[in-house]
């Protein structure tokens, strides 16, 4: 469910970039400061949700039941965000509401750009390890009995096929 309502805000949001460049709607600064907001929460969620699933891995999984109760938190401040701010009067100089349009832009944009290289930095990290598991797993497999009699068979076969190379051209060699 969350993620449907984060893909529909999500594309709304593209949609509501791509109106405003056009006459069909007329957006105001507080309307935007509502948005910037509501982007806040939804990329504030998304961070935290990465750094839960981090610790997830290291400490165990009773963090999942508190990613669980975040969850709604923060689309309920989304929500509010879109839907009740606006219906409230707020006294703000358009100075002011710009200030604060800005500084919540500004800061879910520096979350999201950080977080995509901390998802890249763990991304790396996951596949070296990975990497490294498989590499030693085949180093475990080589050094054991099973590997080693396989390994031994195969040198075997290939003894064999030398020596009747060899037989064959010593007598196409006399």
């Amino acid at each position: 469910m969350t993620t449907i309502f984060t893909k529909v805000v999500g594309v709304g949001f593209i949609i509501l970039s791509v109106l405003r460049l056009t006459p069909f709607i007329n957006v105001t600064g507080k309307w935007l400061l509502y948005i910037s907001i509501a982007a806040f929460f939804l990329i504030l969620y998304d961070f935290l949700e990465f750094f839960i699933e981090g610790k997830m891995v290291k400490k165990g999984v009773w963090l999942n039941k508190v990613l669980f109760s975040l969850r709604p938190i923060f689309i309920g401040c989304t929500v509010m965000a879109i839907i009740v701010l606006p219906n409230i009067k707020i006294n703000l100089s358009v100075k002011e509401v710009n200030t604060f349009s800005d500084a919540f832009t500004l800061i879910s944009l520096g979350i999201a750009i950080t977080l995509i290289g901390f998802k890249a930095e763990r991304a790396g990290r996951i596949s070296s390890n990975s990497r490294r598991v498989v590499g030693n797993e085949i180093r475990e497999f080589l050094n054991s009995i099973e590997g080693q009699s396989i390994i031994n068979e195969h040198i075997g076969k290939l003894s064999i096929e030398n020596k009747q190379q060899v037989d064959k051209l010593d007598i196409d060699s006399k």
